[in-house]
């Protein structure tokens, strides 16, 4: 195992590494250490990016500042200003030890194609992590935050590398996506029917606008009243107009995609439009940019779209961006840039 890195090797950086400034929040004395994190003389590794360019491939309407990426997210995010994005989601792979398969038809039949691949060892993935931290961090605004969305297999690890990154006081919410469908055959442990997004703030002003769910059937009983002011209820006297739902909680129960669901474009880890939406409103301002640097089938582009923010997407699978671009060019009034990282 290498040694912890010393106040000396701080300011030394790896050869042939890009520099990347560890946050003045960042928490001392607790990291997270894994085989290969350091190099033979104490050094902590850098993110490392890609060389190269991005290049336009085609323009869909007028773009607007919406950016549709091919390409790693190394190379990618070179491109994109500091402190020029209000809210981040990434979905990356969970480290499955497997292939994912493009499923031709809302049935999953008529074939099949490799979306992307999802085996890796404990180093590679963490030093995957790693970089999509670091790389993303400086391109939030001081309001901004970053949403990382994993399962059991990684979320421990992500929290600990959003602690390092960002300061385990910038921390805001575990949420925890409570889904529902899938994973029913279990016999030596607990159904496991959740996954975990660690949501992290750049700043301590970082934006934030509740959301609230559907009124439930014991509020329409409290707040029985009702004349042109909308909705009330009477308590000793006193009038409380209605609110709204009950303001939404970290447990987010929302039912993933079925079989058979019109959002289905067949793309294997497809996460529900509803999901993506809470998290834009409540944590995006209205106008204000999105971007996801594993994009997939561009769910996180789509609701964006649709909520009146500008978004960046990007992803290295020819099938991924295939199935973004055949979304995107579908929404109304969707106008964006087509560009490859290479």
């Amino acid at each position: 195992m290498p040694r912890p890195r010393t106040a000396q090797d701080a300011s030394e950086p790896a050869l042939g590494a890009v520099e990347v400034a560890a946050p003045s929040d960042a928490p001392a004395g607790v990291q997270l250490v894994w085989p290969g994190k350091f190099d033979e003389a104490g050094r902590r590794r850098r993110p490392q990016t890609r060389a190269g360019r991005v290049e336009l491939v085609r323009t869909i309407g007028q773009a607007g500042g919406n950016r549709l990426v091919h390409g790693d997210f190394r190379a990618a995010l070179a491109s994109v200003p500091g402190a020029s994005v209000d809210f981040i989601y990434v979905d990356p792979p969970f480290r499955t030890d497997r292939d994912h398969f493009l499923r031709a038809g809302r049935d999953g039949g008529g074939g099949r194609q490799t979306a992307y691949g999802d085996r890796w060892d404990e180093t590679q993935y963490l030093n995957f992590l790693d970089d999509l931290v670091a790389l993303c961090r400086p391109v939030l605004r001081e309001t901004g935050s970053m949403a990382v969305h994993v399962d059991y297999r990684a979320s421990a690890h992500a929290r600990c590398l959003l602690d390092e990154h960002f300061g385990a006081e910038r921390f805001i919410n575990e949420l925890i996506w409570k889904y529902g469908l899938g994973n029913a055959t279990a016999s030596r442990h607990f159904l496991r029917k959740h996954d975990c997004i660690a949501v992290y703030g750049r700043s301590s002003g970082y934006y934030f606008r509740r959301q609230r769910g559907e009124v439930t059937p014991a509020q329409s009983r409290k707040y029985c009243h009702e004349d042109e002011r909308g909705r009330y209820m009477m308590s000793y006297g006193k009038r409380y107009d209605f609110k709204g739902g009950k303001p939404l909680e970290s447990v987010l129960d929302i039912p993933a995609l079925a079989a058979t669901d019109a959002q289905r474009c067949g793309y294997p880890t497809q996460k529900p439009l509803r999901l993506l939406e809470v998290l834009i409103e409540s944590l995006c301002p209205k106008g204000g940019t999105v971007m996801d640097p594993c994009c997939g089938s561009g769910t996180t582009a789509v609701a964006a779209q649709r909520s009146g923010r500008t978004w960046i997407a990007i992803d290295e699978s020819d099938a991924a961006i295939e199935l973004a671009t055949g979304r995107l060019e579908g929404e109304r009034d969707c106008a964006f840039v087509l560009e490859r990282a290479c």
